[in-house]
């Protein structure tokens, strides 16, 4: 009679030999570290903001000037039907926060559409910068607007897909802005 082991329970157990194998012989404090992500999550960010871009309006933006600043980032395109909700919404948590940067990220257009969706929506109240090339919302991990990337001094960064409700923003801004 033989023995019939499936894949799922090599796998398994081979995982566990790898973890075990790896935490015999730690010092704790090393194997606490390795798990413990540091908190030094900045370097992802500031690649982030390594970007330079023009606005809708011609001018230059340079992405690292919201280093160190809280900024909400709203990503957006002419085209998306959510976004046309939204950009009210975005505009009025802009105005009842002075103390964090608002800004847009426009993609997936041509410049006159996004100006145009900019005017029509009053959205030239803050500045949208243009990601001709979706560089910009790669670096941020966006897929499809509207999103919402929440930015903290300390250089980490949250983003958080789909529309929200005027509510919702609050409450994402009060938890990663504080």
């Amino acid at each position: 009679m033989g023995i019939t082991v499936n894949r799922t329970t090599v796998l398994t157990a081979t995982m566990a030999v790898g973890l075990a194998l790896t935490a015999c012989g730690s010092d704790p404090e090393d194997t606490a570290n390795a798990v413990t992500p540091a908190p030094e999550a900045s370097e992802e960010i500031n690649r982030a903001l390594s970007f330079q871009a023009e606005t809708t309006w011609g001018e230059e933006f340079d992405g690292e000037s919201l280093d160190q600043v809280s900024a909400v980032l709203w990503f957006w395109s002419a085209d998306c039907v959510e976004c046309v909700p939204q950009a009210p919404l975005v505009l009025a948590a802009a105005d009842n926060h002075d103390d964090i940067e608002f800004h847009g990220v426009a993609g997936r257009g041509e410049p006159d559409d996004l100006l145009d969706f900019e005017m029509t929506h009053g959205l030239d109240a803050m500045t949208n910068v243009i990601d001709a090339d979706g560089l910009i919302w790669a670096g941020f991990g966006v897929i499809s607007p509207p999103t919402l990337v929440f930015i903290s001094p300390d250089g980490t960064h949250t983003t958080v897909p789909g529309a929200m409700t005027e509510h919702e923003l609050e409450i994402a801004i009060s938890e990663e802005l504080g």
